[in-house]
C-alpha cells in the first residue's frame, strides 16, 4: 500500500504541563516523519505553549514533512467545561480554529490530536489500515467524575431520539479483553479527539456549533454527505485532563501499573 502524508494538528491553549508529553507521543510515533506535517494553533494561551512549540519546531523540523505554528487569538474566555460559555464561546471558538487548519492542510489524511491527549505508538498505522474516510480512536473522560467508572463520557456516541448518547457497551467498558480485539471497528454517529480525517472528507466537511459540541456538527454534516464514521474500540489513548491526571498516569507508568488496556 502506497503510504500516505499525514498532517497531525491541534489548536492548543495553556498546555505547557503537558505539551512535552504530548509532542513526545507524537515523535515516538511509528511512521516515516518525512510524510508527517505538524501544525498547532496556538490561542489565547499565557503560558508557555508557544515557547515550548517553537522550541520544539527548532530542533525537529528537519525531520518533519513540516512544523507550522499559527497564532490565533480571539479574546475567548478559558474553556472550564461550564455549558454556558461553552455554548456561547468554546464551541463556536474551536470551530474556527480547525476550520482554519483544514483550510491549510495538503495532505491525504488529517489527524486532529487534542493536545491532552497521549496516543500510542502504532496510532496511524491502525487507523490507516482501515482504509474508511474518518475513522477516530477510543478515550475515556468519565475518571473525572467517578474514578471507579473510567470508561464514562467516551468519545462515540449513538444519535438516539434527535440526542447523541453515549456508546457504553461491553466493547468500550472493556478495552483490552480478548473479544473486544476481535471486533476492534465500531461504525458511530459521533467521535472526535482523536481522528483521521481523507482529504476527500476534510475538504467537504467543516466544524461549526452544536449544543453537543462542535465534533457533532462535523459528524452530523459528515453523515449528510454520505460519510460512514468509525471508530477503532482496540486503539485506548490517554486523555489527561489536568495536571494531578498527568502525575498520576506519569506514576503508573513508571511502576508499570498502567491498567491492561494501554
Amino acid at each position: 500500500m502506497k503510504l500516505q502524508t499525514i498532517t497531525i494538528a491541534a489548536p492548543v491553549r495553556d498546555r505547557d504541563w503537558i505539551l512535552q508529553h504530548y509532542l513526545d507521543a507524537i515523535v515516538n510515533i511509528d511512521y516515516p516523519k518525512d510524510l508527517i506535517d505538524l501544525r498547532f494553533v496556538v490561542n489565547d494561551s499565557t503560558d508557555h505553549t508557544l515557547e515550548i512549540l517553537t522550541n520544539f519546531k527548532s530542533v525537529m523540523n528537519n525531520y518533519y514533512r513540516g512544523i507550522h505554528i499559527d497564532i490565533y487569538n480571539r479574546n475567548v474566555p478559558v474553556d472550564q467545561r461550564e455549558l454556558n460559555v461553552r455554548n456561547n464561546y468554546i464551541y463556536d471558538h474551536l470551530s474556527k480554529l480547525k476550520n482554519f487548519i483544514i483550510s491549510r492542510t495538503k495532505t491525504d489524511y488529517l489527524l486532529f490530536l487534542d493536545a491532552d491527549i497521549l496516543v500510542p505508538t502504532d496510532i496511524i498505522n491502525n487507523l490507516l489500515k482501515h482504509q474508511k474516510d474518518i475513522v477516530s480512536g477510543l478515550i475515556w473522560n468519565g475518571y473525572l467524575t467517578n474514578p471507579d467508572k473510567p470508561y464514562l463520557y467516551p468519545n462515540v456516541m449513538r444519535l438516539q431520539n434527535g440526542i447523541y448518547r453515549h456508546i457504553l457497551n461491553r466493547s468500550i467498558r472493556n478495552v483490552g479483553c480478548k473479544s473486544s480485539a476481535l471486533l476492534p471497528l465500531m461504525k458511530v454517529d459521533l467521535t472526535g479527539a482523536v481522528i483521521l480525517i481523507s482529504r476527500k472528507a476534510y475538504k467537504s466537511v467543516k466544524y461549526g456549533f452544536h449544543p453537543q459540541g462542535e465534533d457533532a456538527y462535523f459528524c452530523k454534516m459528515a453523515q449528510e454527505k454520505g460519510f460512514e464514521l468509525f471508530c477503532d474500540v482496540g486503539l485506548f489513548c490517554h486523555h489527561i485532563m489536568n495536571e494531578n491526571l498527568l502525575r498520576e498516569y506519569l506514576n503508573e507508568k513508571e511502576s508499570n501499573t498502567l491498567p491492561s488496556y494501554s
